[in-house]
């Protein structure tokens, strides 16, 4: 059995939702294409296919068919903004006479008007044909679609009654759309600045270290394991580690905190963050492919191309929406011509006007530029928020259930008490204690080698045979024939044994963070059940939620990493709930979760673990990730809302309904309002970007 390929495309060229589900229909007849989504706000189509029977040239070929675009780099909003408002200029020039000659007579207007109305609609609105085309090919509709015939509609019109009119409607509808496009397209870049942002973080040179001697080379050109020198005020260029100096780096473009963080030789430094006071040199660790930021950067971007499961309603609305609009069209036209009898110019002045007021594109741009913006608002923040789905989903949360160690505590346990029950001398014990731990990288394990080199116990020669590790319960080894054990008991001491005999015990603790307690506290304040789930004891396990002020009867301790996700689905039958954990052992208890939330430290973060990662490893954060996840969701209500009522209010005023008061809406006027009613609904996911994050 074969296993699918995921192939994500940049499509330029899409005006609205419509061309969006049009280009999937596209992309879904594929033979070998498992399903297909196309984010119009983001320009991006996401494709599962068998590499087997389909592959990108297929794909690439059904969105050409469909009459887009793939290009290679993300489409660019500001150039495709620029081309707008050059298009637009040109149709404002070619259509402004027209204007005039509707107060000043011209000699000749006709064919003027004839001239000019040719080149505006079919040179400046080409696409809009083109695009009309190939729907028709595909048997859809666009709203390129009624563009296309509303303006020919009004040329033809214009050309049988030998009347120039109607050439000034087509010509301002091609002016006015354009318009809207080119200040939707403005606005839509705001969108993505922050994923901006994070691209341009990346100095593009380095000092490259070349004897004793520094020489600025491009940043391509620097590999792992060369030396680099970092000046004070200058952007670390790639992830490294400190070879020598001392420094204050701001970190706050990936953590969001804003305290800087102070690093000496041996600590890891990480692209695009800012070497504040003493100047560094690094060994490099990562290429500019694989570093932290570039990670960021792509799990920012793939998010701002998902789709939220409300989106779903906005797609139904719009697989419609076009082929109904024209039903309406065509409804008031027969009404006013035949049952109103009305002449025929005015019949044909309401046709249009209700073609060209419906605005399909509002409801596509509803739910993705509110997840754009709130994606790369909690990126900023040091929230990662793995799409639209994630951040929909953790609205509906109601219960949190935490992993202990290194999320609600320090994470670096130390040892409060050593018993020696044996015959050897201490030192023998912590000696034979430091060999086998030095082999894992576990907490506890870490905790028992520090305590032996506060005991003078290092560099031991003893050597260590089938050394295993025993998740949940601690590791076993051999020196020479005997069989030694170090790890949790019944008591949940960490003891060691040596063929199954005690030979001593630790005691071992960890501390609460000190954001823990507020952190909770706030949680908890907003209605949140809050869980504790530990492989630590149970007496330690409920000090520290005595110490959080979390229920005793919500503790879970002496938990295996893969009894977490039963007790997850346990938690289920009743509650939505997430699941904070370190993403290491924790992976199970993540994907069992309705929102698996991973809590890292800016350096070494299980990145790919969880839908939301907490890069600054701060739990004040998961009151931001609700408090933003409930502002966006209502920001996507608000967009469908104006969307939806926007056309049940415009399209009957365009048919004529208002009429009888005098009250009527001319074709130009109606594009016009359908252009900016995208712009506000751009504008209105905008304004997310005045939420502030929770402070500590």
């Amino acid at each position: 059995m074969s296993q699918s390929k995921v192939s994500t495309l940049n499509i330029a060229g899409m005006h609205c939702a419509s061309c969006a589900l049009l280009i999937q229909k596209s992309l879904e007849k594929v033979n070998g294409v498992e399903n297909a989504s196309v984010n119009y706000a983001s320009a991006k189509a996401t494709i599962k296919f068998d590499p087997n029977i389909a592959d990108d040239s297929a794909l690439k070929n059904a969105v050409t068919t469909s009459g887009y675009r793939v290009v290679t780099e993300k489409v660019d909003e500001l150039a495709e903004s620029r081309l707008y408002r050059t298009r637009f200029f040109f149709s404002l020039l070619l259509t402004l006479p027209l204007f005039v000659s509707m107060f000043v007579m011209i000699p000749g207007i006709f064919w003027l008007a004839l001239i000019l109305t040719t080149i505006n609609i079919f040179i400046v609105g080409r696409n809009f044909y083109l695009g009309f085309w190939a729907a028709l090919k595909l048997k859809s509709f666009t709203m390129d679609s009624l563009i296309a015939i509303g303006t020919f509609s009004a040329y033809i019109f214009s050309l049988l009654t030998n009347t120039p009119e109607y050439f000034e409607v087509a010509a301002s509808l091609v002016t006015f759309v354009t318009l809207g496009k080119w200040l939707e397209s403005l606005a839509k870049a705001k969108t993505s600045a922050a994923l901006s942002k994070l691209i341009d973080l990346s100095p593009k040179f380095a000092h490259l270290k070349s004897g004793t001697s520094y020489h600025n080379v491009p940043l391509e050109s620097v590999k792992i394991s060369d030396c680099l020198l970092v000046k004070s005020g200058e952007i670390i260029p790639l992830d490294a580690t400190v070879i020598s100096g001392s420094s204050s780096v701001d970190q706050s473009s990936l953590t969001g905190e804003s305290i800087p963080v102070d690093l000496q030789v041996g600590d890891k430094v990480f692209a695009g963050t800012q070497n504040l006071t003493g100047a560094l040199e690094i060994k490099v660790t990562s290429d500019s492919n694989n570093s932290l930021l570039s990670r960021i950067i792509k799990m920012v971007d793939e998010a701002q191309s998902t789709r939220a499961p409300i989106q779903n309603l906005a797609d139904k609305i719009s697989s419609v929406f076009v082929p109904v609009v024209l039903i309406l069209a065509l409804i008031t036209f027969i009404t006013w011509q035949f049952i109103l009898k009305s002449p025929l110019n005015v019949s044909l002045l309401h046709f249009l006007a209700v073609i060209v007021i419906a605005c399909p594109c509002a409801l596509g741009l509803a739910t993705p530029t509110a997840v754009m913006v709130a994606t790369g608002l909690a990126a900023k923040f040091g929230i990662l928020i793995k799409g639209g789905e994630a951040l929909q989903n953790a609205v509906d949360i109601n219960a949190i259930a935490f992993d202990k160690t290194g999320t609600l505590t320090t994470g670096t346990p130390v040892v409060t008490s050593f018993q020696n029950l044996g015959q050897l001398s201490d030192s023998e014990v912590l000696k034979i204690a430091y060999a086998l731990e030095i082999n894992s990288n576990h907490p506890l394990a870490k905790a028992i080698i520090n305590y032996c080199k506060i005991q003078g116990i290092e560099n031991t020669k003893i050597k260590i045979e089938d050394f295993k590790t025993l998740p949940g319960f601690g590791l076993e080894a051999k020196i020479g024939r005997e069989k030694y054990f170090l790890g949790k008991t019944q008591n949940s001491q960490i003891e060691l044994t040596k063929n199954n005999r005690s030979l001593a015990t630790f005691i071992i603790k960890d501390t609460v963070k000190p954001e823990s307690i507020l952190a909770i506290k706030r949680l908890q304040q907003s209605n949140f059940q809050i869980y504790l789930i530990s492989g630590d004891s149970p007496a330690n396990s409920l000090a520290i939620a005595s110490e959080l002020s979390i229920s005793q009867d919500h503790v879970f301790a002496n938990i295996l990493p893969d009894q977490k996700a039963e007790i997850i689905k346990n938690l289920q039958g009743t509650q939505r709930v997430a699941f904070v954990g370190d993403g290491i052992n924790d992976s199970v208890a993540l994907t069992q979760s309705n929102l698996g939330i991973v809590m890292g430290n800016g350096s070494d973060i299980a990145i790919e673990s969880g839908n939301v990662v907490i890069m600054n490893n701060n739990l004040q954060s998961l009151s931001t990730l609700f408090s933003l996840s409930k502002n966006t969701l209502k920001k996507i209500k608000q967009n469908l809302f104006y969307a939806l009522v926007y056309n049940l209010i415009g399209i009957p005023i365009a048919a004529g309904l208002l009429s009888p008061f005098g009250v009527t809406l001319r074709p130009e006027f109606a594009a016009l309002a359908m252009s900016l009613s995208s712009v506000s609904v751009v504008l209105n996911s905008l304004s997310l970007n005045r939420f502030k994050a929770v402070k500590n």
